[in-house]
């Protein structure tokens, strides 16, 4: 069984660098660790805020992820949670996706909060 089962990760910032609506540039880094987390068994989801509209962004996202060789098992999906049960609901229930591992530039570690909630760029400047 791998260290994370569902792996849930960013688009636009993440995969590739913040060029949205267009598809930027792509992240070797954040795309060769996703690949290796696949590889080791764990099940990637797509997670973004891309939608087909009159432009079809999330099918241009979920072609890139193809182009790049990165294994999506869903795409905005719950595919499954292990919690679901204990409150009633279906596993694919909820608006939230389920994963073990987010990955987004968004994103920051609750450990870090102390850390930066502190910090103030001005006072660093003086």
């Amino acid at each position: 069984m791998p260290k994370y089962e569902f792996v849930a990760v960013d688009f636009d910032g993440t995969l590739c660098t913040n060029a949205f609506p267009e598809i930027g540039e792509p992240n070797p880094v954040v795309i060769g660790y996703v690949r290796k987390l696949a590889a080791e068994g764990s099940k990637i989801i797509l997670y973004t805020s891309r939608e087909n509209g009159t432009r079809k962004l999330l099918d241009e996202a979920v072609a890139f992820c193809k182009a790049q060789k990165i294994p999506i098992h869903a795409v905005n999906e719950n595919p499954w949670n292990p919690y679901a049960a204990t409150i009633g609901l279906k596993p694919s229930d909820g608006r939230k996706v389920y994963a073990d591992l987010y990955i987004d530039d968004k994103a920051i570690n609750p450990v870090d909060i102390e850390r930066i909630a502190h910090f103030s760029a001005w006072e660093e400047a003086t």
